[in-house]
């Protein structure tokens, strides 16, 4: 465990393994979870030659547990200082849901020229109903925001249960979240749009899918990939998964991730 301190005093919790000269990796959790959920992941990526770092949000696992600072634009802040802090360059990364909200806003706030590739998983790049996205059928309006955010914490996100390795190592009691406090930065997230982040992208953009997500259709990541203008950017959906399909399906989920990273240019 490593620590790095951001430029508004806030101890930011992570693991940095592989050799330091491979090709860098920055895996970002969601919401209300911790970088242990990336454990299925972190081996085989260093098996095929990459520098891995997991890291916890701002107010989520074994970072401070402060009460500021919870938007989408803050913790992209502290991304980019962890770039900074480890001096990473062409870097790819990967987010899960929230985590992936904090790669878009990464992009909104600094663009793609340190980045080689990104993928998102199980994250609708607007989470409001609008009429030119996915038929105008999906998403939420003003009035359902309080409805969604106070059911969310309750909600059954996976299909498929979590192994017994899995279920240890997450524990409740062992990082411990605030959904009280989590809650101005659920909001802050609900409301966003980052379908014009995509538009402006360059680099290859893996976007992946759980068919059983509660959260969004599962149309939601071939229409991100048609926003996105790079040739090499792909989209799947993973069969018989929730929102989580890295821990669901892991052969699955890192089948496609390795596909897609082995092939980058």
């Amino acid at each position: 465990m490593a620590k790095f301190t951001t430029s508004d005093h806030v101890s930011i919790n992570y693991h940095d393994v592989g050799g330091k000269l491979n090709p860098p990796i920055v895996l970002a959790t969601g919401y209300s979870s911790s970088e242990v959920t990336w454990l299925y992941q972190v081996e085989p990526l260093l098996a095929a030659g990459f520098r891995v770092i997991t890291y916890d949000h701002r107010a989520h696992g074994a970072s401070s547990q402060v009460e500021y600072g919870l938007t989408a634009a803050r913790l992209a802040m502290d991304l980019h200082e962890l770039l900074d802090y480890l001096e990473l360059e062409y870097v790819i990364l990967i987010g899960h849901s929230m985590g992936a909200v904090v790669v878009m806003t990464y992009e909104t706030l600094f663009t793609d020229q340190r980045l080689r590739a990104i993928v998102t998983e199980d994250q609708n790049p607007t989470i409001m109903q609008h009429d030119d996205w996915l038929g105008g059928k999906s998403g939420l309006n003003y009035t359902d925001i309080p409805v969604f955010m106070g059911r969310l914490p309750q909600l059954r996100l996976m299909v498929q249960p979590l192994s017994e390795t899995m279920k240890r190592a997450m524990q409740p009691t062992s990082f411990p979240f605030n959904f009280k406090v989590g809650r101005t930065l659920l909001l802050d997230t609900v409301v966003q749009d980052w379908r014009a982040t995509l538009k402006q992208e360059q680099v290859p953009h893996l976007f992946i899918a759980g068919e059983r997500s509660p959260l969004y259709p599962a149309e939601h990541a071939q229409a991100a990939r048609m926003l996105q203008n790079n040739a090499n950017s792909r989209a799947y959906v993973i069969p018989n998964v929730g929102h989580i399909p890295h821990l669901e399906n892991v052969d699955k989920f890192n089948r496609l991730l390795l596909e897609f990273l082995t092939n980058l240019a």
